[in-house]
């Protein structure tokens, strides 16, 4: 275990220690955890403001990859492990394009995700902005999303051709995705009160596609 991963530990509730990954796996430790080198670690309750918007940015992703090229979104509690050495994670939203969906196993995504939202509350703040950063930068993630409704900021990070995660800017409110390039998003949105209807989205979406035509 690392440095990073040591002292990130200390700050979780350690449900186990010394557990296989294919232990893990089978689910004996509760589905909401997550490993990190042999331990087991629990993941808070997501509040229903959290799932409202994470179900929200999942809309959007189902319906852009629908009307485009393909890939699947995931959702929490789907494992994530981007290489053999890599932690178990659970990301709040995560994108996985055809070219790895032969990783796409029955109980895990043995890959990098193209592109990770990681939704913050309270006692993430750090390991969202942090470990999770570094292991996902680490990992292959093509792009990271960084959401916080409390402070009501979203930084977006991209994959450079060295590997290492760099900051990508808005033009004035709107959001271009690397990864989902037919996405531009208004944050502002994301600040929302009431989200829009699935079916408002598939509107909103195809409007967007519409607009490049």
């Amino acid at each position: 275990m690392d440095a990073t991963s040591a002292v990130a530990l200390e700050r979780e509730t350690i449900l186990a220690q010394g557990v296989a990954f294919e232990d893990y796996l089978n689910g004996k430790y509760g589905v909401h955890t997550e490993w990190i080198d042999g331990v087991v670690i629990a993941m808070s309750p997501v509040s229903i403001a959290h799932n409202r918007l994470r179900d929200f940015l999942s809309d959007v992703f189902r319906v852009l990859l629908d009307l485009t090229g393909g890939g699947e979104v995931f959702t929490d509690p789907v494992v994530m492990k981007p290489t053999p050495d890599s932690p178990a994670r659970q990301p709040d939203l995560f994108v996985v394009l055809p070219d790895r969906a032969a990783h796409i196993l029955p109980n895990l995504v043995a890959c990098a995700a193209h592109l990770v939202v990681e939704i913050v509350s309270p006692e993430s703040f750090t390991r969202d902005r942090g470990v999770k950063f570094e292991e996902y930068e680490r990992g292959g993630v093509d792009e990271y999303w960084v959401i916080d409704p409390k402070r009501r900021e979203a930084l977006f990070y991209v994959r450079d051709a060295e590997g290492t995660f760099q900051p990508r800017m808005l033009t004035g409110d709107v959001y271009t995705s690397v990864v989902l390039p037919k996405l531009r998003l208004p944050v502002s949105r994301l600040w929302a009160e009431k989200f829009p209807s699935t079916r408002e989205v598939v509107q909103w979406v195809e409007s967007l596609l519409e607009g490049e035509q």
